[in-house]
């Protein structure tokens, strides 16, 4: 797996310690080609987890890294205004993380955390159920109010 700074790949090693001493250690699955691992959130709910390399940050002398976990909520909503509306006066009301769409209609939940040596593993917990918890929730309302489907989640072979 190729990296691009040393950030990226301590975060990636961090993450990966965390994941197979968690909650989620059983439905863990590791990327072979690239810093990415999957998990199933109580039985139903897929979080996608990206450990990136930040790139453009005001820090310019550092290397650093990002942890993203993002959920798909529903698919085929349609990128309507009411749904567009609906979504931006939720965001507003969350704490971390936020929702979003492509052009498809899928809604998606994500949030970031701050990877690195300095990378709390409590704040990559509550980001995981976070993630997991907003959009199990949200799921069911956008299959009452916008008429969306549920994502099709597998639950994935443990591979750590």
């Amino acid at each position: 797996m190729k990296f691009t700074n040393g950030a990226q790949e301590l975060t990636y090693e961090r993450v990966q310690d965390y994941l197979s001493g968690s909650v989620f250690k059983k439905t863990v699955r590791a990327s072979d080609e690239k810093p990415y691992f999957d998990l199933i959130y109580q039985n139903t709910t897929l979080i996608e987890l990206y450990i990136l390399p930040w790139e453009a940050h005001p820090y310019p002398d550092k290397e650093l890294a990002i942890v993203r976990a993002s959920s798909c909520v529903a698919i085929g909503c349609g990128p309507e205004l009411y749904l567009l509306r609906f979504l931006l006066d939720e965001n507003r009301k969350m704490r971390f993380g936020s929702f979003q769409t492509d052009a498809a209609g899928t809604v998606f939940f994500a949030n970031r955390i701050l990877g690195g040596k300095h990378m709390d593993p409590t704040e990559l917990e509550v980001c995981l159920l976070s993630v997991g918890a907003i959009a199990s929730h949200y799921s069911d309302i956008m299959l009452d109010k916008f008429d969306g489907q549920r994502a099709r989640n597998s639950t994935p072979t443990s591979k750590l």
